[in-house]
């Protein structure tokens, strides 16, 4: 009998282990995710400027955001949208409250007619799957109204930026709000979120070789109305 009881004591340490072991690994891989702040080998780019908003922007956005928690920094008024109210779109950099990873979100706040706002949509920016649509002629996105960039767009980095600056020459010109992303290959890609001058938000896209010379990769006209669910 006593040789029964080890036995089967045995058999309920070796059950209770095997269910152990996998939650400890899924916990180990979870905080491996954590730290590496990445999307798809694409690295977040973290010293972007915030910038200048008009005083009642800043504090409508900043005061939403205290409602749902978390370390956010607000970059830029992006779109506004006149429904029975108007309708918001912010840029923002940070993290949930229920998160370690930092990110850039798309935040739309809700004015209604009295004056009263609230956050309808937060939407983390998947880079690898950016939520596009056709540009549909001077900013006729939805019946969104694309804002410019509060001051000059400028990107942190020097050779972002004159990369930038040498593929910046087509049909449209796009005026840059955030740097998004870099990818070092042979030579560097770039991810930024520009304002063309058709008045549409794009993602574009860039490549600068060892040697310095830049291409176009692609420019994505975003689908604002993508990112409005919560």
């Amino acid at each position: 009998m006593r040789t029964m009881k080890i036995i089967i004591a045995c058999l309920l340490c070796t059950m209770i282990m095997g269910f152990l072991l996998p939650v400890g690994k899924v916990e180990a891989a979870s905080n491996e995710v954590k730290k590496d702040a990445s999307l798809g080998g694409w690295e977040l780019v973290t010293d972007n400027t915030p910038s200048m908003m008009k005083e009642e922007d800043s504090a409508r956005i900043n005061t939403a955001l205290k409602e749902i928690g978390g370390n956010f920094e607000v970059l830029d008024l992006v779109a506004t949208q006149v429904v029975s109210g108007t309708n918001y779109m912010y840029l923002v950099y940070g993290r949930e409250a229920n998160s370690t990873v930092y990110r850039y979100y798309f935040v739309t706040v809700y004015e209604d007619v009295k004056g009263n706002d609230s956050i309808i949509g937060l939407t983390s920016i998947d880079i690898n799957n950016i939520q596009a649509a056709t540009p549909l002629g001077d900013g006729a996105t939805g019946a969104w109204a694309v804002h410019k960039s509060g001051k000059v767009g400028m990107l942190p980095d020097e050779n972002a930026q004159a990369s930038f600056d040498a593929i910046n020459n087509g049909e449209v010109i796009y005026n840059p709000v955030a740097l998004l992303a870099t990818q070092v290959v042979s030579g560097t890609n770039y991810k930024a979120l520009c304002i063309g001058n058709d008045k549409n938000l794009y993602v574009v896209t860039w490549y600068r070789n060892l040697q310095g010379e830049a291409s176009l990769t692609s420019a994505e006209c975003v689908d604002i109305g993508a990112y409005l669910n919560l």
